[in-house]
């Protein structure tokens, strides 16, 4: 008994298209984020932000100003 199979490429050219899909996505998106923007992005991690947060907190306590911080975690609350 012979079993045949189709092969399709429909997935490998969906591939291609995504990749240069996201390619021009990203550097159009490149433009438009500002540089204190970390989530999300190639050379941008989450250390680089709590880096230049504990500077601009420890700049506002030598001037003696107040500092307020609000945390939000979106993954627990799309899990809500």
């Amino acid at each position: 008994m012979l079993i045949f199979q189709t092969i399709s490429l429909v997935p490998h050219a969906s591939k291609i298209v995504l990749k240069i899909l996201t390619h021009r996505l990203e550097s159009t998106a490149e433009s438009y984020l500002g540089k204190d923007q970390f989530g999300f992005r190639k050379g941008h991690d989450t250390r680089d932000a709590i880096a230049a947060f504990c500077v601009l907190y420890e700049r506002n306590l030598e001037c003696n100003n107040k500092v307020y911080v609000c945390y939000i975690d979106y993954k627990k609350l799309l899990t809500v």
